[in-house]
């Protein structure tokens, strides 16, 4: 059936297809036009055009619109230029003093009584004029215009009661700067013993969210200070469901920190068992990242337990970060023997450049982390890129984990913080890789882009793959791929048709191929009133029952430091715009010798040396702005866009530039070229790449900047070396070229 409704829909779109690209077109150039008529571009950024090449903050327009629809928008501002200087002329009163030609003419009126012959004068009037006569009116200096006292009076009064509701409601629905100024402005220090981190998102009413918080019991202030800590208090038995953390209400710095409020009036076990902390509960609901306390060196002590037992790992690699984002101390906590399963996550956030770009990405992945942890070729068991948000190659790690591990052992996810492993975590907890009775009963992982979301270790019970089971699974496997080819071929096609790189992402489903009631069960009556064993489970999972006392289990632990990384440097909404939210979208330019372009305030690439010019491909989250200019005025350009709208990231915000670290450099070589191809890409830690493209049998000399140096590497062969065969055509005027294809697609 699902077969038959995907075909229908394929069919219906050809008719509605052309429809919507035009209409996406026309609603597109609308933005653009009132952007440009409404917007006033910032005057320190307009006051160094004359030093800048390209910059995307005034040269947008020009590159993601077509040379025809620019000619036709700007007709359009022609003829309503033209229309509104008509209207002016033909409809909008002309008030002028009437005009003589010095001679009396006009009419002889006579006065009965004095017998005087008067002359009136015939007005003459402006061509256009629409009235006949004006008047004066005569204006009395003496005249005190009556103010009204009262109005200010109350203007100023509804001011500081806005003031004193802030004050005493505490710090919520304000912005960041209205929250630093009640802080200076404060003299009570009601937030003496409130969290470190971006408070201002948080409402003063966070409590009620939690199901113990009894708001009968409580003092009238409480949410002044976010709950208070209790130091002799006992740590809890049971960890945070979101981050693995110990529950306490010790120290709001800590870990697994909860107020006393919600922590000592917990008095249920099961109750605390569901409960996650205060850090991931600002995370999940408010996106608001708390500063806790913990020391770079707990991460691996917390791995050593891998070295000493029978066990396997799930090696997470960003490939949008990568090699930063491979923990170079791997070997120290691995066993000789112990297998790897090398996942390469985000695939779906790459654009393909060609047929075979999924197996180019697999074998560079595979020699790039050999070469930067030292591990033995055949120690890796098997390399699978997937995308742990789109479920795209989840089902084929789950089938090399059953068929190649089985049940032998433990399973342990590692990798850096933030590529996605409580996110795979949460993906496997949701398929045939759990245990049926657990999937319910275990708490999803905390899911944000703040790094080092998870403290602790997470786990859920394996489901042991016996025969009925796997039989199940590659019947139902069977079905969904016949549907997901289909699938396939309709985005595809949907892609071609309009162009939006969303129907190029790299997805699937991960499903579950059975239940948790036997089949006798299964087989019953569906109406029988016989509770199943299913529906007598506890809300919460009892590790000492007998189906999970003998279980192997898969466990999520924290991302270990890599120093090459400075997502730590950002702060949240500035994580946001930094990693890319859906498929990259290549940015294709020439670099020639003595010129710079700068990503965004974050990154910078110089060409120093080289007899023609380069091509350069950016591969970055489209919300970072791309800036050209000349490398002599570099540094002057740099920063003074730093302090304007231009960058972006970091935000224009003068407490944020103070602790904004000076970028620092590394110089690179790139040497001779492929004709059609991209040779190497500058790694830019966390921000992205840039594929270079020299002339064949040409040397390049770079210098890369990122903040502090960190995270520069020179990655050869390029990931995707052919995207920049995938370009428009250039951009007269500038060194850009259009997006064109960006994306391979077969015909």
């Amino acid at each position: 059936m699902r077969c038959a409704n995907v075909r229908l829909w394929f069919f219906r779109f050809t008719r509605s297809s052309v429809t919507y690209r035009n209409s996406q077109l026309s609603h597109f150039g609308r933005t653009i036009s009132s952007r440009s008529v409404e917007s006033k571009p910032d005057p320190k950024v307009l006051a160094l055009r004359d030093k800048l090449l390209y910059c995307d903050y005034l040269d947008h327009e020009k590159v993601r619109m077509g040379n025809a629809r620019r000619v036709a928008l700007q007709k359009k501002e022609y003829q309503l230029t033209k229309k509104l200087k008509y209207a002016k002329i033909a409809y909008q009163p002309v008030y002028s003093v009437t005009i003589g030609d010095g001679e009396e003419q006009g009419t002889k009126v006579d006065d009965n009584d004095t017998h005087e012959s008067v002359t009136k004068e015939k007005p003459l009037h402006m061509p256009y004029a629409m009235v006949d006569k004006y008047d004066s009116t005569t204006i009395d200096d003496s005249i005190v215009d009556d103010v009204d006292e009262s109005l200010l009076n109350e203007k100023y009064k509804s001011i500081y009661e806005k003031y004193l509701e802030i004050k005493m409601s505490g710090p919520s629905n304000i912005t960041r700067a209205e929250f630093q100024d009640f802080l200076e402005k404060d003299e009570s220090n009601v937030l003496k013993n409130a969290p470190e981190g971006e408070l201002w998102k948080v409402p003063h009413t966070w409590m009620h969210d939690y199901e113990q918080f009894d708001d009968n019991l409580i003092d009238v202030d409480w949410y002044k200070n976010y709950g208070t800590p209790n130091p002799d208090s006992e740590v809890s038995s049971f960890p945070c469901g979101g981050c693995g953390a110990l529950l306490h209400c010790k120290d709001p710095a800590i870990p697994g920190y909860l107020p006393s409020e919600i922590f000592l009036s917990t008095k249920d076990d099961e109750l605390l068992k569901s409960t996650i902390c205060q850090r991931c509960h600002f995370l999940k609901f408010y996106n608001a990242a708390l500063n806790v306390k913990v020391s770079i060196e707990d991460y691996p002590k917390l791995l050593q337990v891998i070295k000493r037992k029978k066990c396997a790992i799930i090696l997470m690699i960003d490939l949008t970060d990568f090699p930063c984002s491979i923990w170079p101390h791997l070997k120290s906590i691995m066993h000789p023997f112990t297998p790897i399963f090398l996942v390469g996550n985000k695939v779906d956030l790459l654009p393909r450049d060609s047929p075979f770009f999924i197996e180019k990405v697999r074998k560079l992945l595979l020699e790039t982390v050999i070469d930067v942890t030292g591990v033995n070729r055949a120690n890796i068991t098997h390399v699978q890129l997937v995308s742990a948000k789109t479920g795209y190659g989840i089902e084929q790690l789950i089938n090399k984990l059953q068929h190649i591990w089985r049940y032998k052992g433990d399973v342990y996810l590692v990798g850096c913080t933030n590529v996605g492993k409580s996110s795979l975590f949460n993906a496997l907890l949701n398929s045939d890789y759990c245990k049926v009775q657990a999937v319910d009963l275990v708490q999803r992982a905390t899911v944000s882009a703040w790094p080092g979301t998870t403290l602790n270790l997470l786990k859920f019970p394996i489901l042991n793959p016996n025969g009925k089971k796997l039989l199940l699974r590659i019947a139902r496997l069977r079905n969904d791929n016949v549907e997901n080819m289909l699938e396939m071929k309709y985005r595809n096609y949907q892609f071609k048709e309009t162009r939006n790189m969303r129907f190029a992402t790299l997805q699937a489903s991960v499903g579950r191929s059975f239940t948790g009631r036997s089949l006798e069960e299964i087989s019953s009556d569906p109406f029988s009133q016989k509770p199943h064993s299913f529906m007598l489970k506890k809300p919460v999972l009892d590790e000492s029952e007998p189906e999970y006392s003998q279980s192997r289990w898969c466990y999520d632990t924290p991302g270990t430091i890599q120093r090459d990384q400075i997502l730590d440097l950002l702060t949240t909404d500035e994580l946001m715009l930094t990693l890319p939210q859906q498929i990259i979208s290549p940015r294709t330019f020439i670099l020639k010798s003595k010129q710079s372009v700068f990503v965004a305030g974050m990154g910078r690439l110089d060409y120093l040396k080289g007899e023609y010019y380069i091509r350069c491909t950016l591969f970055a989250s489209r919300e970072l702005p791309i800036t050209i200019c000349y490398t002599a005025y570099a540094d002057q350009v740099y920063e003074q866009l730093l302090d304007s709208e231009a960058f972006v990231v970091p935000a224009n915000d003068s407490e944020r530039l103070k602790v904004w670290p000076k970028l620092e450099s590394k110089e690179l070589e790139v040497v001779t070229g492929v004709r059609g191809e991209s040779v190497a890409d500058v790694v830019l830690s966390s921000i992205g790449w840039i594929a270079v493209t020299p002339y064949v049998n040409e040397t390049a000399s770079l210098k890369a900047w990122t903040p502090q140096g960190r995270g520069i590497y020179l990655r050869r062969p390029a990931l995707l070396s052919k995207s920049v065969c995938l370009h428009g055509v250039r951009v007269a005027g500038t060194p850009m070229y259009r997006f064109g294809k960006q994306v391979y697609i077969e015909n």
